[in-house]
């Protein structure tokens, strides 16, 4: 299991992993929304829907880590700047992350590879240092599916204007 999970440092890390130890920082993400906003209209609604999915996931996830209070991995106090302070179950970086990548994803469809890239090295990363068990992603994940998933049915994402049928189209095949 040491040498799946590793020591948690970055010394003989691979490329991989020092790119996750990047994007499971707040501010790697920060920078992602700033990036994508600044594509456009579409882009802006993507952003918002994904910080707002964000959002709504790490509110969920809270009350789920009082819940279960689980303690990190064995090891991850001895690791970077001392043990985090709230329970490991359930990851609340997955679930913001993922959260944040489907509710993007979601009215603007191709962000879906590269952010998922992003995310799942960022996961692994968390699994690496042991600030996570594979089980508190997991349930981070699911957190983000159910609360991207709630919001497609309760605000469907917008469509583009090229995609929406015409209120014309159906008065002129039915007359034609």
């Amino acid at each position: 299991m040491w040498k799946l999970v590793g020591t948690g440092s970055r010394h003989g890390a691979s490329p991989v992993s020092r790119a996750g130890d990047v994007l499971r920082q707040p501010r790697a993400w920060a920078a992602i929304v700033a990036a994508i906003s600044l594509a456009g209209p579409r882009a802006r609604r993507a952003a918002l829907r994904g910080v707002t999915c964000s959002m709504i996931a790490s509110l969920v996830q809270l009350p789920f880590k009082r819940l279960f209070g689980r303690p990190r991995p064995l090891g991850a106090r001895l690791i970077g700047r001392g043990a985090p302070l709230t329970s490991s179950f359930p990851s609340g970086h997955t679930a913001t992350d993922l959260s944040f990548v489907l509710g993007a994803s979601q009215e603007l469809p191709p962000l879906i590879l590269p952010l998922s890239v992003a995310t799942l090295t960022s996961h692994w990363s968390l699994i690496r240092a042991r600030r996570h068990y594979p089980s508190d992603i997991i349930a981070g994940g699911a957190i983000a599916f159910t609360v991207t998933g709630l919001a497609w049915l309760l605000r469907p994402p917008s469509r583009p204007a090229h995609t929406r049928p015409r209120p014309h189209d159906d008065e002129q095949s039915s007359g034609a």
